[in-house]
């Protein structure tokens, strides 16, 4: 529709939400006055390019006005004199070059003003003077910030985003009229992306924000903080330096995170960083996120400065593979408190002989021995076994096949009777059993559910099996060291031959305790002619109940 009129809605008088969107609409000619009970009216996707002063004359129960991609260039005050309950205006996306005196009448109980791609050169002093119950404020993608008095009026602020704008510094110095000096409730501040780059963050930039919890100040081509950057800010929970140049040595000093004893997370992702700080006071940091960068080492003085982090995600960084770092890969591969997200993805930059090789498939050990003695026995060991393998197979094939059936069975019951006379308590709660494909649903969702939120102890091979120990034995171990054990059967999962002999001895424990130890999960739809081939896994299925959860997607 290019046009509407009065008469289209006189019989509609009692109307509540009206949407127009999607239509050719330049103009609205005074046709919404015969709708008083209006809550909700979306014009947005429309072609309209000036709003007369009569628009939304007699929408006093109006709640929400969209008004977004329009091409509207000009707003006068007498517009929005009448929506005095007006709670939500978007404005985004359009053609608008300023709001000066748009405002000036209200609506007086706005929460929430959505101003994003606009053409907005500057906002004057006092624009919002009149919202003084507005709580969320977006000025994303316009040109400039100007002094305090632009956010006069608004003492309830709670959000601003200024993301993407041409906002920038020269230097660090202390401003004379601090932007955000009015804004005392502001929980949520965005500033990232500034177009040709913030470049500087003056010392008392954030002045006066003493609630703020979130801010975001990634991407702004920041170099380092001065030290008093959050001297004001002494509720700050979340911090996002994404994408800076961080990479000197006093980019960010311990000094800095003083007046910040609360912060619960750190993003630090592409910011060439190159050591972490070991005096920062971040002793309530549950949350780091620093990959993509250039660390080389995690030593044990690092982890430790951080005694409540909970998750830590280095991924992509220059890794090396050597002792410096033997401590760090025992403690993620061994420490329950901390989930290092995609551990066995990390790669060895250095040294390289070792490039792209598994960070936690390191010897860390071999720090702790003399090489060169371990190199000899190794090489006798060598010798010896071949030519012990040699004689066993030549002379011994048969019979040692039988032995290891009967004596793998017999170990089965063995471990079983020692468990029940010693009265010993199980170390897991539970065992996982999953494929590799499907790590990071176990590592974001399984995991932190579990074991965050329910306090159960998992058994997670990659994290709990012991190094240099056979994989046979730790997968015994782990089964029967645990209440139950939990396979997550998926396509994959069937073809692994590792995972074949989890549930092989899973199912040898069942048999002998004559228990419920064993609980079948299927992630994917497996229809059962396809189980045919894998006889254990169909017995299972026939005589066992199992739960089917499909993962989103």
């Amino acid at each position: 529709y290019k046009k509407i009129y009065k008469s289209s809605f006189d019989h509609l008088v009692n109307v509540t939400e009206l949407r127009t969107q999607k239509n050719l609409l330049t103009q609205l000619n005074d046709t919404l006055q015969v709708l008083p009970n209006l809550w909700v009216l979306d014009l947005h996707l429309n072609s309209i390019g000036n709003l007369d002063c009569s628009d939304f004359a007699n929408l006093t129960q109006l709640r929400q006005l969209y008004l977004h991609k329009n091409q509207i260039v000009t707003i006068k005050a007498c517009v929005f004199k009448d929506l005095g309950n007006l709670e939500e205006l978007i404005l985004s996306s359009n053609r608008m070059l300023t709001v000066s005196g748009t405002f000036t009448y209200g609506p007086q109980n706005l929460q929430y003003l959505d101003l994003n791609n606009n053409k907005l050169i500057a906002i004057q002093s006092h624009s919002f003077k009149a919202l003084d119950s507005l709580r969320t404020l977006h000025l994303a993608d316009k040109r400039t910030l100007e002094n305090h008095a632009v956010f006069d009026g608004t003492p309830n602020l709670q959000s601003i985003d200024l993301s993407c704008n041409y906002i920038s510094y020269e230097t660090q110095e202390e401003l004379q009229s601090p932007p955000f000096m009015l804004l005392t409730e502001l929980r949520v501040l965005k500033i990232n992306s500034q177009r040709r780059g913030l470049n500087y963050i003056p010392s008392n930039f954030l002045k006066g924000l003493k609630n703020l919890q979130v801010f975001y100040a990634g991407n702004l081509k920041v170099k380092n903080l001065h030290v008093d950057t959050f001297s004001c800010t002494p509720k700050l929970t979340y911090l996002d330096l994404t994408s800076n140049n961080l990479a000197n040595r006093n980019a960010l000093t311990s000094r800095l995170f003083q007046p910040v004893s609360g912060l619960n997370k750190i993003t630090l992702g592409r910011t060439h960083l190159k050591s972490f700080l070991i005096e920062a006071n971040l002793s309530s940091l549950a949350i780091l996120r620093a990959s993509t960068n250039d660390l080389k080492f995690i030593n044990q003085t690092v982890i430790q400065s951080l005694p409540q982090i909970k998750v830590l995600d280095l991924q992509n960084n220059s890794f090396t593979c050597d002792c410096s770092n033997a401590w760090f890969i025992d403690w993620a591969v061994k420490n329950n408190q901390t989930q290092v997200l995609y551990l066995n993805m990390y790669e060895c930059r250095y040294p390289l002989s070792l490039s792209e090789k598994s960070l936690a498939a390191f010897n860390t050990e071999s720090c702790n021995v003399n090489y060169d003695f371990i190199c000899f026995v190794y090489s006798s060991s060598i010798v010896i076994l071949t030519l012990v393998i040699s004689f066993i197979y030549h002379f011994l094939k048969w019979q040692l096949v039988y032995a290891y059936y009967y004596l793998f069975l017999a170990f089965l019951n063995d471990k079983k009777r020692k468990q029940t006379l010693n009265h010993l308590d199980f170390q897991y709660d539970a065992f996982i059993s999953y494929n590799a494909q499907e790590e990071p649903w176990v590592l974001e969702e399984l995991v932190p559910k579990l074991e965050g939120q329910h306090g159960l102890r998992l058994c997670l091979h990659h994290r709990d099996f012991q190094p240099e120990k056979a994989i046979i034995d730790n997968i015994v171990d782990a089964i029967y060291n645990s209440r139950k054990t939990v396979c997550l059967i998926t396509h994959n999962y069937l073809k692994s031959v590792w995972c074949s002999h989890e549930i092989q001895v899973a199912s040898f424990r069942l048999f002998d305790e004559q228990k419920d130890v064993l609980v079948l999960v299927f992630l994917e739809d497996i229809p059962a002619h396809q189980l045919s081939p894998y006889y254990r896994m169909r017995k299972l299925v026939k005589k066992r109940t199992y739960l089917w959860r499909p993962k989103p997607g």
